[in-house]
């Protein structure tokens, strides 16, 4: 059994077959996909598409690459919306400092908004941060650690970040780059984590395993990244696949059987 716990299928990239996306991610054993909003449009397209889907849960987020086109107003629409929709999560929300418009100072002050936002509604949230670490551990040690469930989604840094990110009480996800040629460190921090303490993810359609380069990513290669990952850990794909379906599953309040 496996849990999608980030994909975009809501995204236009999936408009030709979302059907049939999910149907296969269903025959793959992916139980329970979270799709995870990105911005006021995107959050209402994931709780549409989750509606009615006792399989699908949607996120509320707004992404650092977004945090400069919302103005006050419109994120009061953004807390009504969470009020009322009741999502899983938070997220994404983070800091990016690779590749944004939006300027780190604007960044930082929408995630402080986003975080106690998930505070104030008591749910867990999901974590951007690319290029950006230190300032994302620390608006986490002010505003989250202690206080709340979060997963640093796509995990990206070293094992060192990753200790700190721990120690705080947060989860890792890591996703199917893990599987592409140059993926070395990343992908030793990958084999030696707390396997009590991660996640799976696509991305999608972002990030395709190493075997679908330049194609589009979907939730049923979540089964080729759970392969690859148990082999690399030594372990059988059942105990990995196990261990991070529960993880996930008490994070975002899914019910799965204990046996």
């Amino acid at each position: 059994m496996l849990i999608d716990t980030h994909c975009h299928l809501h995204f236009d990239a999936f408009d030709p077959d979302r059907e049939a996306v999910i149907a296969r991610a269903r025959e793959f054993g992916v139980k329970y996909l979270v799709n995870v909003g990105t911005d006021p449009a995107t959050n209402e397209a994931a709780e549409r598409l989750a509606r009615g889907r006792d399989f699908m849960a949607f996120t509320a987020g707004l992404h650092p690459h977004h945090s400069h086109e919302v103005p006050d107003g419109a994120f009061d629409d953004l807390k009504k919306f969470v009020k009322e929709k009741k999502p899983a999560a938070i997220g994404e929300i983070g800091l990016d400092y690779f590749k944004s418009e939006a300027d780190p100072q604007t960044q930082k002050k929408t995630f402080v908004k986003m975080l106690r936002l998930a505070r104030e509604n008591s749910l867990p949230v999901i974590v951007h941060s690319r290029n950006a670490f230190s300032d994302t551990l620390e608006i986490l040690k002010n505003e989250g650690a202690g206080k709340m469930k979060g997963v640093m989604h796509c995990f990206s840094y070293d094992a060192e970040s990753l200790g700190k990110l721990l120690d705080i009480g947060f989860l890792a996800s890591f996703t199917c780059n893990l599987t592409f040629k140059n993926a070395g460190p990343l992908l030793e921090v990958a084999r030696a984590a707390p396997l009590d303490r991660l996640m799976l993810e696509t991305d999608s359609p972002y990030l395709a395993p190493q075997i679908y380069r330049g194609k589009r990513n979907e939730p049923s290669c979540l089964a080729h990244l759970a392969e690859f990952l148990a082999r690399e850990r030594g372990i059988g794909r059942e105990k990995l696949e196990a261990v991070t379906s529960r993880t996930a599953a008490d994070f975002f309040g899914f019910k799965i059987s204990d046996e």
